[in-house]
Formats: C-alpha cells, structure tokens, sequence
C-alpha cells in the first residue's frame, strides 16, 4: 500500500503546475500577495526550475536574514539510498559554503527524509541546489516554505560527480585533497602508483552502485605502485592515505588492466 501511496504522491507532484510550485515556495501569504503578477506574467506550464528563475529574475523570493539565525532545512529523498543520498547532499552543502551544519532528524520508510541545523544569513538557493543535485543525476521536485523549507527529491539515476572513469590508458590525477574517486567499468584490476617523489600507505574502498563498501584495502607498507583486484559489482573506488592526505596531493597515476 505505501508504495503504491508513494507513486500516486510523486506522480501528483511531478505534474504539479507553475502556479502550484509558485504557492509552495512562496509560501501561501506571499504568493497570494503578488497572485495577479504570477498568473499574468508565468506560463502555467513552467516546469519547477524556470518556475524557480521566474520568482528569482522578479524579486519574489526572499532568502535573506537581516543576521545570522539557526534554519532547518529538510531533504526528502524518495527512490532512496542513505549513505548515497547523504553523500551528495553533503558533498553539494559544502560546495555551496555550508560548512556548520548537522543532521537534527533522520527518519526513513518508503523516503528517505533528513533535517539538517545551521547557522546562516539566508536559506539555501533553491536553482543553485536544483542545479547541484542535476549534476548529480538527481531531479529536484518540488520545494515547500513554511517556517524553513523542504525539499524533494528524485534520485533514482544519482551518480557521485567528480569522479574520474578508469581507462586502460594511464591517467595522471591531481587533487590537493588526497582523495581520488574513480569510477570503473568492465576492468578486473587496477593499478596506482605516486609520483616519483611520494611514496604511499594505501588505502582503497571499493562501492557497489549505491556506495555499499564492497571491501577495504588499507596497509601501513610505503609503497610507490600497487596493482589491486576490483571486486565485482565494482562501480566506485576511493583512493587515499592511510595516515596523510599529504603522500598523495601531488597527484596519482591510474590504469585499468584485464
């Protein structure tokens, strides 16, 4: 029954109209307020993101603070994955200058739905989130105001972004972080090595599809190369130190082998 409750609910609110999203991110005083300006001026068949430039480009949404108070975001994910859909919201939060925040609320069923605390002078963009989670493989869906905002989620096609595909050609990687992720396909085993001035502690996980550990590759011999098999089902591999970023910031060479 709750599945069947879940698809009628995202199907209603996949064919919501313009002036529907309008009322939900507006909130039901505000979007009343400027109700004859939105109708006359916006296609009613806007989809939520031109919805979203519509409401930005006229100065109707409100996002600032005249200081620094506590909000309380919630995200819900439907076609859930936790520790995938974590990561991403995560990952976005802090490419957008989020840094201060945690989760105060966690509940999961048939969705996925997390409420995070933090401190900031103005809720969060909603095209630059819809934007974000696009990237992601992931459709924002619809956004509700009422004393902080919530937001839906589709994730059935969620990918990590920024990962590097393996090839069976060397690939050199740089990244002053010292974490690598790397996405592989159709290769039984890879090879890492560092530059010729580093030497390395491996450590590599292997995730399925949906960022289930596989395995765990973790030693404290210094090594320059290592050649690991990938486990099947293998669809993302982290790489980094076992003890210091700092072996591997300069860079990594990979390649996929047969």
């Amino acid at each position: 029954m709750k599945k069947y409750l879940l698809i009628f609910v995202s199907t209603v609110i996949l064919f919501a109209d313009a002036y529907k999203y309008a009322e939900n991110i507006l909130g039901v005083k505000t979007y009343f307020k400027y109700k004859n300006v939105i109708k006359s001026t916006l296609n009613k068949n806007s989809s939520l993101k031109n919805t979203l430039i519509f409401l930005k480009n006229n100065g109707l949404i409100n996002l600032y603070f005249k200081k620094i108070k506590t909000i309380h975001p919630t995200f819900v994910f439907i076609n859930n994955n936790p520790v995938f859909n974590t990561k991403n919201l995560y990952d976005i939060l802090k490419k957008m200058g989020y840094y201060n925040f945690y989760p105060v609320n966690i509940h999961k069923d048939t969705n996925y739905t997390i409420t995070m605390e933090m401190k900031s002078q103005n809720h969060i963009d909603p095209l630059d989130l819809l934007n974000a989670f696009e990237k992601r493989g992931c459709k924002l869906i619809n956004i509700k105001k009422n004393n902080d905002f919530k937001y839906i989620i589709n994730c059935l096609n969620e990918k990590l972004s920024n990962t590097v595909k393996l090839k069976k050609n060397t690939q050199a990687l740089h990244n002053i972080k010292g974490i690598y992720w790397i996405e592989t396909k159709d290769f039984d085993k890879i090879k890492i090595s560092t530059s010729k001035y580093d030497f390395w502690h491996p450590y590599v996980v292997f995730y399925d599809t949906n960022l289930n550990i596989i395995n765990i590759i973790s030693t404290s011999d210094l090594i320059r190369t290592k050649i690991l098999n990938i486990p099947q089902k293998c669809k993302y591999i982290k790489i980094t130190d076992s003890f210091t970023k700092e072996n591997i910031k300069r860079g990594i060479f990979i390649k996929g082998l047969k």
